[in-house]
C-alpha cells in the first residue's frame, strides 16, 4: 500500500452534525440561547440543525459538554430519554417498519454506517446475552462522556419502553466513560465506568424477540429524516472540503481556524494533505473558487454579495483573489457566463 492509499484510509473523523441537534434544540426550553453556547466553539445553531453537514467528532463532544455546563450535568442524558427515534435516527421510515427489537437493531446498525466515518456500532449475540456497542476508530483528546450519556440514554430508554412491565434493570450491564453524568434514577440501571473509546449495553438476547409497537419509538421531536444517499465522507480530503464549506462564509476563516476545527496543528494539517499534492490554503482557495463561480454564474449574485458569502468583508480583496485564480475579474466572469446563458 503506497503513502496516498494509507492517507485516504485515515479519514478526518466526521459525524453528521445533527447528532447534537436534540440537545441544542432543548436549550431553548431551558431558557438558554443556543448560539451563546455554540459560537465559542466555532459553530452555529443553523449548522448543527442542517442534516447535510458533517462535523468532527470532537466538536460534537465539545457541544454536548458545553450544553451540560450551561444547564445541568445530566441534561444531555435527560434529552436522550425523550428522543423520537423514527425522526432522529437515520432512515427512520425503514426503522419504523421493524417488527421486533432485534429487527430494529439490525436495521439500525446497517443504516448508521452513513452517519460517521470513524465510529462503528454493532449488535453481537452470544447465547443468552446480546451486546450493543459503539467503538471509536480514532484517538480522542476530548472527553466523549456527555455524548455517550446521550446515546446510551436513547437505547436504555428504548429497551425500557419495549419491555414495559417486564423490565428488569438487574439484567442490564451498561458501560460508559462517565457514569456520573447519567440521571440519578436511570430506570434502575447502574452504569459501570469504561474506556472513552466507546460504550456498550448488555441485555438478555431473548429481549430481541419482543414485538415493537410504534409508541415505543415515537416521542416529540422537530427533526426530519436524513437524505439516505448522503454518506459521511470516507476520504480525508473530501471530509476536509465538507468542513470548509460549512465555515466558508465566516470572516477571517483560514488555515489556522481550519486546523483548529480538525484538532491539528497547522503543520500537521499540511502534512496530511501532502500526499494529495495540496496545501490547506490551496484547498480553501479551491472551494472558494468553486463557490464563487456558482454564485457569480447561474445564481446571478453581485460581486459584493458573492464576496460577503465567501467571508470577504472587502469586495476588492475578493476581486484580487478571483483575478489571481482565474486571470479575470469577477465582473468579467459574471458578464461572460451571463452572455453564454
Amino acid at each position: 500500500m503506497d503513502v496516498f492509499e494509507q492517507n485516504t484510509k485515515k479519514a478526518l473523523p466526521l459525524v453528521r452534525a445533527s447528532v447534537a441537534a436534540p440537545v441544542v434544540a432543548a436549550l431553548r426550553g431551558a431558557g438558554v440561547e443556543p448560539d451563546s453556547v455554540l459560537n465559542p466553539l466555532g459553530v452555529s445553531e443553523s449548522q448543527v440543525m442542517d442534516r447535510q453537514n458533517f462535523l468532527p467528532h470532537e466538536t460534537i463532544y465539545k457541544i454536548h459538554q458545553a450544553v451540560a455546563d450551561s444547564t445541568s450535568p445530566d441534561f444531555c442524558a435527560q434529552v436522550g430519554q425523550s428522543i423520537d427515534l423514527v425522526r432522529f435516527l437515520p432512515l427512520g421510515d425503514t426503522l419504523a417498519a421493524a417488527l421486533t427489537l432485534g429487527d430494529f437493531f439490525t436495521r439500525y446498525t446497517q443504516a448508521v454506517s452513513k452517519e460517521s466515518n470513524a465510529v462503528t456500532q454493532s449488535l453481537l449475540v452470544e447465547n443468552e446475552h446480546a451486546y450493543f456497542s459503539a467503538k471509536r476508530k480514532f484517538k480522542i483528546s476530548v472527553s466523549p462522556g456527555q455524548t455517550d450519556a446521550f446515546l446510551a440514554s436513547i437505547w436504555i430508554s428504548l429497551l425500557h419502553r419495549v419491555m414495559d412491565f417486564r423490565w428488569d434493570p438487574s439484567q442490564i450491564i451498561l458501560r460508559v466513560s462517565e457514569p456520573d453524568v447519567l440521571p440519578r434514577h436511570f430506570h434502575g440501571v447502574q452504569a459501570i465506568k469504561c474506556s472513552p473509546q466507546g460504550f456498550s449495553i448488555r441485555f438478555p438476547s431473548i429481549w430481541l424477540s419482543r414485538q415493537l409497537h410504534p409508541d415505543a419509538l415515537e416521542n416529540p421531536s422537530d427533526l426530519t429524516n436524513t437524505d439516505p444517499d448522503l454518506h459521511a465522507p470516507q476520504d480525508f480530503l473530501t471530509g476536509l472540503q465538507s468542513l470548509i464549506r460549512i465555515h466558508l462564509g465566516e470572516p477571517g476563516f483560514g488555515v489556522d481556524e481550519l486546523a483548529r476545527l480538525c484538532g491539528f496543528h497547522r503543520e500537521t494539517l499540511n502534512n496530511r494533505l501532502a500526499p494529495y499534492g495540496q496545501s490547506a490554503s490551496q484547498v480553501i482557495s479551491g472551494i472558494k473558487l468553486e463557490e464563487a463561480k456558482k454564485l457569480l454564474g447561474p445564481a446571478g449574485k453581485s460581486v459584493g454579495e458573492t464576496a460577503l458569502r465567501l467571508g470577504y468583508a472587502d469586495p476588492t480583496a475578493f476581486s484580487r483573489a478571483f483575478r489571481k485564480w482565474t486571470g479575470m475579474s469577477p465582473s468579467a466572469y459574471r458578464n461572460f457566463t451571463t452572455g453564454r446563458a
